[in-house]
């Protein structure tokens, strides 16, 4: 069976005014529920926060995926364990110093651990825990920054992580993420991507209305695949 391209869906792009319906819709069609939570230091944005996923815990079934750009995630990890995560995913340079504590931490809270890596990371710098990693994050643009052009070297970052899991014989997914639009489905589709993320120009921005805006994304989607 041809392997398929999972989505998750940015929920902090939710229209405020329209947020259950899309919570739905999104829940119901997705693979993941991806969660920014940004600091306003680590990235110069700000996101939602642990409440945000608290809200959500009980109302829907999909895996949310909470990526921590955030300076100090160590200090965090439990709250958003407790608030509901599925998967929790620091990027690489804010744990450096203690990645074995902080990945371990979040198993034994009993939820899957990620990794977020910046472009200008290289893969060498997870080579030593990668084999506790549940997903690695690949950042196609730095985190934080919205507007942003696909920087295509990650592509080459993606195709590598793909034969390292291979030779390693190690099951973890490779999402990417950053400025995702119908443009660069197969390309890291190609590259050996398991997942991407969705963000206002990839879905929200289609169209006024949520099902529209839905519906276009899912055909942008399979008539780049196909």
């Amino acid at each position: 069976m041809e392997r398929k391209l999972m989505i998750a869906p940015s929920m902090g792009c939710c229209d405020l005014f329209d947020m259950e319906r899309q919570v739905r819709i999104i829940d119901e069609k997705s693979d993941f529920l991806h969660m920014d939570i940004k600091d306003g230091v680590y990235v110069p944005s700000f996101g939602i926060g642990p409440e945000f996923l608290a809200a959500l815990k009980d109302k829907v079934s999909t895996p949310m995926d909470a990526h921590l750009m955030i300076k100090h995630p160590q200090q965090y990890i439990e709250t958003f364990a407790k608030a509901g995560a599925a998967y929790i995913t620091p990027h690489t340079d804010c744990i450096e110093g203690d990645a074995f504590v902080t990945i371990n931490k979040i198993k034994e809270l009993g939820c899957k651990a990620g990794i977020a890596l910046n472009p200008s990371v290289p893969l060498e710098t997870i080579e030593y825990y990668l084999p506790l990693l549940d997903k690695v994050t690949i950042m196609i643009v730095d985190a934080g920054i919205s507007g942003q052009k696909v920087i295509e070297q990650t592509y080459d970052k993606i195709r590598k992580l793909v034969k390292i899991r291979e030779e390693k014989g190690l099951d973890f997914l490779i999402e990417a993420d950053g400025s995702m639009n119908r443009d660069v489905y197969r390309p890291l589709y190609e590259a050996g991507a398991d997942m991407v993320v969705l963000g206002p120009p990839a879905l929200w921005n289609k169209a006024d209305d949520f099902e529209e805006a839905w519906a276009i994304m899912e055909n942008e989607l399979e008539s780049e695949l196909n």
